[in-house]
């Protein structure tokens, strides 16, 4: 917006900035004349609570000051072509998005966008687009699978306009795959029917999918369940109806695909038959880890005539209590 109050250009739904996060918003003005334009930025926006309400509405205003120059003889202004990329972990699917905009005052035609690594070491992958309207932009969201850990360089490539081409290039850090997965399961009274809670807690640094949640022991099973996907660093939690309390021992296990690979949880986990007959809440029994390398967690927790009691016993580098 300039001195006058008249605005330029303005730009809609930019999205959730969180902490220390940046975003390149782009913008056009046109000017009649050459010379030094002073102009104003406003910028407005929601402040959210952990509940997610809104907390505060800030409006932020900034100068910008341009100089405009005279027209050359060529008034022709190439595309520009941002990439932008987000955590990735190698063997598994991430996103990255490349903007493409048009500050021209004539339409690009026959847009071809090419993004591939520098190195060779990530299938290429292509948009098309017929046309990008003067003033404006345009963005694509690829898929793609780092196949190892480190830096890989990116390249995007743009052709238009019968073959002229713009290139962008950025570092994309790729984290090694972390499968960190657990599994738990209580049991339950409500309206003279009895559940089982399954919960999958995803510690690792890549979303899981294809989740199947099953139970069994020596006298009994428990149904099976499951879930489409479990993303990083979440729990999801899923109620199946058994036809009776659960009174003995069962070993709960959840398999899941991560990455190119398939993975399991395990469980063993103690019903207390007890629950039913005398109306106290029911207890459960957590032990064994995800994998042989981490320590076994014992959790005992229950209601006794109105007295809690809770004991723990830690036997190793981590606990994770079960509420």
């Amino acid at each position: 917006m300039d001195r006058s109050g008249t605005k330029h250009s303005e730009a809609n739904q930019i999205g959730v900035l969180g902490a220390g996060d940046t975003a390149e918003v782009p913008v056009s003005a046109r000017f009649d004349t050459a010379g030094d334009k002073r102009l104003t930025v406003h910028v407005r926006g929601r402040y959210y609570d952990s509940d997610g309400a809104t907390s505060e509405i800030v409006h932020l205003k900034h100068p910008v000051f341009v100089t405009v120059s005279e027209p050359s003889t060529s008034t022709t202004v190439p595309p520009r072509v941002q990439i932008e990329t987000h955590n990735a972990v190698a063997d598994a699917d991430t996103t990255v998005t490349v903007t493409v905009s048009n500050g021209d005052d004539a339409a690009l035609t026959d847009l071809s966008l090419r993004l591939d690594s520098v190195t060779g070491e990530m299938q290429a992958q292509t948009a098309l687009t017929p046309v990008l309207a003067a003033e404006n932009s345009t963005t694509y969201e690829f898929t793609v699978e780092p196949s190892e850990a480190g830096e890989t360089a990116l390249k995007a490539t743009l052709r238009y306009n019968d073959g002229e081409t713009v290139e962008a290039f950025d570092t994309m850090q790729v984290e090694p795959l972390r499968d960190d997965v657990s599994v738990y399961a209580t049991a339950f009274e409500e309206n003279d029917s009895v559940a089982v809670r399954y919960r999958v807690t995803n510690h690792g640094n890549a979303p899981i999918d294809n989740v199947v949640i099953s139970g069994a022991s020596n006298q009994s099973e428990l149904p099976t369940t499951s879930l489409q996907s479990v993303d990083a660093a979440t729990s999801e939690t899923v109620v199946v109806d058994v036809n009776s309390w659960p009174s003995d021992t069962a070993t709960v296990a959840a398999t899941y695909d991560v990455g190119e690979t398939t993975g399991r949880a395990t469980q063993s986990v103690q019903f207390d038959s007890a629950a039913t007959t005398t109306g106290t809440n029911g207890l459960t029994v957590a032990l064994g880890s995800v994998d042989p390398s981490n320590s076994s967690t014992f959790l005992l927790s229950g209601f006794f005539g109105g007295l809690v009691v809770t004991a723990l016993l830690f036997t190793g580098r981590r606990w994770v209590r079960d509420d």
